[in-house]
């Protein structure tokens, strides 16, 4: 009777030692790959919770907070507001357990990580035992706080920043949190916020992770373990060998043609981001209304093939004309969709006032009403943390102002051509497009003369780093502004191109910017 073959016929005590080697060596790649895998994770929620506090900390008023001193001060309807909006925040981010404001301590010898509790987010039963727990509490105005052991919330003073890793705050859970700086009208941090996403939201992730990396070294370790088994079973027919290797080679014919086709289609892809780019360029002005009473000029450079930012000048009737410049958060093909997007509600915007003649036609010249309008559009078109900001203004031709309001975006800079000197508009930002429905937006009305510029710009460009990470920076912006400002538009804009090249030298560019100079004649 002829021997009966199994799978695992001539596996020796040497060739198991080999498989259990590399199922050991893949294992430590696995691991390799998870620890790296991890690191992003964390990553990912370290710039969600900053990403957050960025986005409250532009929305919450100084003022409000600075009324804001003692215990007694909760009554306040100052203090009110601002908790109102924590709670948004929190409502419309699931991931946020705890957002919160501290300042530093003014108490005599107070240390740079002595702060002190300003407006917390109101109490909440969140395990629903009818009771308010340690971690679900309220700390009231004026509550001390130490970060010593905190330096990213002690550096929060100076610039926006997150907790490295997951860190325990008794009472509290583990967490990881991010902050960032409330400025006031003179852009002096008067206090911080603190977004806290729970290490339980972490751990979640993880053992998804983990799980599925797991289950993927076990069907490898597997497949690897049959194909070696076959390729001792097949050595022992030459015959066989003979027919694998014609086998191979027609799978090496196939791999081949695969590799023509791929590189065909990365030629496709290319003119595709090509083709998108030129479209997207098509959403910016090609040309400028009113040259006889206002003279423009532009810069737009991206990252990438396809960028964020995105600006536009048109004409509301003969007295009046609107500008916009906005930055969709992130660059690449993602920023450019989301890009598109506003340029179709902002169009969208544009018809239905058109259609609606006189009524409607006057919203136009209204920024507030324009910039809720499409944030309520985009609340529902934008994915959930993807958030755009936005200046609005409208020139009023005969009376020579401008009308201003933001969405989170950098305030513009006016050249006051009498006196030769820079006056910031100091426009106050309401908050980003996206994030929070039925958001406001304060108006801000600057006088301008015949020779006077307003300036508007993107924060790509002062963000610019060089080789060091140091930064473009505002005020040498500014001074290039305010030191060409009697120059034409045009060579204001190619004065600071230069700049920031020269500064940037050799690094790449890090994001998008956009430069939008509006002269009066």
């Amino acid at each position: 009777m002829a021997q009966e073959l199994s799978f695992f016929t001539g596996i020796t005590r040497r060739r198991w030692s080999g498989l259990v080697l590399v199922s050991l060596t893949i294992l430590l790649l696995f691991v390799f790959l998870y620890v790296n895998a991890r690191r992003s994770v964390l990553n990912e929620i370290r710039h969600q919770a900053m990403g957050v506090a960025i986005a409250a900390a532009a929305a919450i008023s100084a003022d409000d907070l600075a009324e804001v001193q003692h215990p007694g001060d909760a009554s306040k309807e100052a203090f009110r507001r601002v908790q109102d909006y924590l709670g948004r925040v929190v409502a419309t981010n699931p991931d946020v357990r705890y957002i919160y404001t501290m300042r530093r301590s003014n108490r005599e010898g107070a240390r740079e990580s002595d702060y002190e509790f300003v407006v917390d987010r109101a109490p909440r039963d969140r395990n629903g035992n009818g009771t308010i727990d340690a971690d679900e509490g309220c700390e009231p105005p004026g509550k001390p706080y130490d970060a010593a052991a905190l330096p990213e919330l002690v550096d929060a003073w100076y610039r926006p920043g997150a907790d490295p890793g997951i860190s325990p705050d008794p009472p509290y859970p583990d967490l990881i949190s991010g902050y960032a700086p409330v400025k006031n009208a003179r852009d002096q941090t008067v206090a911080i916020v603190g977004v806290d996403i729970t290490a339980a939201t972490v751990r979640m992730k993880l053992v998804t992770l983990r799980g599925v990396m797991l289950l993927v070294w076990l069907v490898l370790s597997g497949l690897i373990l049959m194909v070696i088994q076959l390729y001792y079973q097949q050595q022992e027919a030459l015959e066989r060998i003979q027919a694998l290797s014609e086998e191979l080679a027609g799978r090496n014919e196939m791999l081949r043609a695969a590799n023509v086709q791929l590189v065909r289609h990365n030629d496709e892809f290319r003119r595709d981001l090509k083709l998108a780019q030129s479209v997207q360029l098509g959403f910016l002005p090609k040309s400028f209304p009113r040259h006889d009473k206002v003279i423009f000029d532009k810069y737009y450079l991206t990252c990438e093939m396809l960028g964020g930012d995105l600006f536009d000048v048109f004409s509301m009737d003969d007295d009046h004309v609107g500008i916009y410049m906005a930055d969709v958060a992130g660059h690449g093909v993602s920023a450019a969709l989301i890009s598109g997007l506003l340029k179709m509600a902002v169009a969208s915007v544009r018809e239905h006032h058109a259609a609606a003649s006189g009524r409607l036609q006057a919203n136009l010249s209204q920024p507030e009403m324009v910039l809720a309008t499409l944030n309520e559009m985009l609340l529902k078109e934008i994915p959930a943390y993807e958030f755009i900001t936005l200046i609005y203004a409208v020139l009023d031709i005969p009376h020579y102002t401008f009308a201003i309001a933001s969405a989170g975006h950098p305030s513009p800079v006016k050249f006051d051509a009498r006196a030769g000197q820079l006056v910031p508009c100091n426009v106050p930002t309401g908050t980003a497009l996206g994030l929070v429905s039925g958001s406001t937006y304060p108006v801000v009305t600057v006088n301008v003369a015949t020779g006077d510029k307003l300036v508007f710009f993107t924060d790509g460009l002062t963000e610019a780093m060089n080789e060091n990470s140091e930064e473009f920076g505002e005020q040498r912006f500014f001074d290039l502004i305010r030191d060409t400002g009697r120059k034409a538009p045009s060579e204001v804009i190619q004065t600071v191109k230069c700049a920031v090249e020269q500064h940037r030298r050799s690094r790449a560019v890090n994001d998008d910017y956009s430069l939008l100079v509006a002269e009066i004649r």
